[in-house]
């Protein structure tokens, strides 16, 4: 099967560096998926794909070197085992609050004995090889998103969960479920309670031997929260790249 480059420096213990992908265009996908980065994610919870037109997206990542992931819209059992067949590598679960709810996308995420996909790979098995089906459970990805204060307070006992191989950290929903307006910070500095509760899911990583993952907007945040021992760094999105490369061009322009 082929290797997921993504999640083997993740367990190697270094940093696996993506984005998300807001467009819905396989024309863009390609492009950020040559940049170098390890894999970039279609965001089907924000974004405009879903799972009508997952498929053509996921394609045009693979035709790069980075690995195709997807964070899906819920925790749904239909929804994740979809993706995976239509050639996600990774998956990401918004919203994930207690041990029930990470146990419930593992059960969507992994074939039996660990979990209850149905088999049917399609697309996978041809970007993945006709191996797919002995391979797939060690090989795909499961981050849940920890963002509410009640994911924080069960943290340790949801990244305990055989299967889930770690947590992605949303600021803006996590700062929303202490009290804090979420704004543009680039989430290199956030609020007091808010790195308070990063601190916690660090915590309760580091005890289960599980990643830690983070949407982020700059390098200069991206190195302080590597500093932190966070390795999955989400560079956000292509659109606030885009919207960011054209405004510093713009300024510039004499006019």
């Amino acid at each position: 099967m082929r290797p997921n480059d993504a999640r083997n420096l993740l367990m190697a213990g270094k940093p696996a560096i993506g984005i998300f992908l807001s467009a819905n265009s396989p024309l863009v996908a390609e492009i950020i998926g040559k940049t170098g980065l390890s894999w970039v994610c279609v965001d089907m919870q924000h974004g405009e794909a879903n799972l009508g037109t997952l498929s053509p997206l996921l394609a045009a990542i693979s035709a790069t070197p980075a690995m195709p992931y997807a964070r899906v819209a819920y925790n749904d059992f239909m929804e994740i085992g979809r993706a995976l067949d239509l050639g996600a590598y990774g998956i990401i679960v918004p919203l994930v609050n207690n041990a029930a709810e990470a146990r419930a996308a593992v059960r969507a995420a992994k074939y039996p004995t660990l979990g209850n996909r149905s088999y049917g790979p399609v697309r996978a098995a041809v970007y993945a090889g006709g191996d797919y089906f002995a391979g797939a459970n060690e090989t795909t990805s499961l981050f849940v998103m920890i963002e509410t204060k009640e994911g924080v307070d069960n943290a340790k006992e949801i990244l305990a969960v055989e299967g889930v191989d770690g947590a992605y950290i949303g600021p803006s929903d996590l700062s929303i479920g202490y009290g804090v307006t979420p704004g543009i910070s680039s989430g290199e500095h956030l609020d007091p309670v808010v790195e308070e509760a990063i601190e916690k899911i660090l915590a309760a990583a580091k005890e289960t031997g599980k990643i830690v993952g983070m949407h982020l907007m700059d390098a200069a945040a991206a190195n302080r929260r590597l500093k932190q021992g966070i390795t999955m760094i989400g560079l956000g999105s292509e659109m606030r790249f885009t919207q960011r490369g054209v405004a510093e061009c713009l300024a510039g322009v004499e006019k």
